[in-house]
């Protein structure tokens, strides 16, 4: 079940994020790190009511931010149009949960979240050398708007949308 996350969520988050981060560094992709994502990051997001947790058996297992707000490079993307948009971010799945839905599970709960409110757009990224999330947008039906580099990556950043 997803579901808004509370304060006494964030630990079993903090220890989800870190194992993925690690679990993303042994496999070679720099896309989180050190300074990101960090628990001030999830902190906010709690705080703005954009942080959403899957619940299983009164655990934590899956995290994510959906939020009405983009990364700064969102102003600079192609997108099909300027219309408003909800954006899934800082997603990340116990380790040991991964590769059951959890992960698209996120994805339609934001799309129906979005039809609530009558947002036209979900947008969503991530670095071209995250496979597992490229994977994902392909199979929840998202379309390539864009790619750009950032920073000191060696991979662009792909930038994906879907008309809900």
């Amino acid at each position: 079940m997803i579901r808004e996350a509370r304060k006494e969520d964030l630990d079993q988050i903090e220890t989800i994020v870190s194992h993925a981060k690690v679990m993303m560094a042994e496999s070679g992709m720099t896309q989180w790190g050190d300074t990101y994502p960090l628990r001030n990051h999830y902190e906010s997001d709690l705080k703005r009511h954009e942080l959403f947790v899957y619940e299983q058996e009164q655990q934590v297992i899956g995290v994510a931010c959906i939020s009405n707000e983009g990364h700064e490079e969102y102003k600079e993307i192609n997108w099909s149009d300027d219309s408003p948009y909800l954006c899934i971010k800082r997603l990340a799945v116990d380790l040991n949960k991964r590769h059951k839905g959890i992960g698209l599970a996120f994805y339609r709960f934001a799309e129906n979240l979005a039809i609530q409110q009558g947002i036209p757009y979900i947008r969503t990224d991530t670095n071209g050398e995250n496979e597992a999330a490229l994977n994902l947008f392909k199979k929840g039906n998202y379309t390539l708007v864009d790619r750009q580099h950032h920073g000191n990556f060696k991979e662009p950043f792909f930038y994906y949308e879907k008309k809900v």
